[in-house]
């Protein structure tokens, strides 16, 4: 069994406030985690209205499965959301 833990931040140009960000974040995440089974959370930059980094744990009997899951995901997201941008900050497999 293999993990792979992703951290992408999440920069909200049009956020004009704590709530917009927690509407948006509130809806990707929840989409996200839906569509592709994997855990997901905001873990830092909670105060911060502009940004935010979200963690991703995936896990797969199959190393190989990753690099195409996290693809399909970073795709998943900036197509659903064309108002943000995103970067990987850290990515690990274990």
């Amino acid at each position: 069994m293999s993990l792979c833990y992703l951290e992408i931040k999440v920069d909200l140009p049009l956020s004009q406030n704590i709530k917009d960000k927690r509407g948006i974040l509130k809806s990707l995440i929840s989409r996200v985690s839906s569509k592709f089974n994997v855990s997901i959370a905001e873990i830092s930059l909670h105060d911060y209205w502009k940004s935010s980094l979200i963690g991703i744990a995936i896990v797969a009997n199959d190393g190989k499965f990753f690099d195409p899951m996290v693809e399909t995901i970073i795709f998943f997201i900036e197509s659903s959301y064309p108002n943000i941008i995103i970067s990987i900050e850290n990515r690990e497999i274990l």
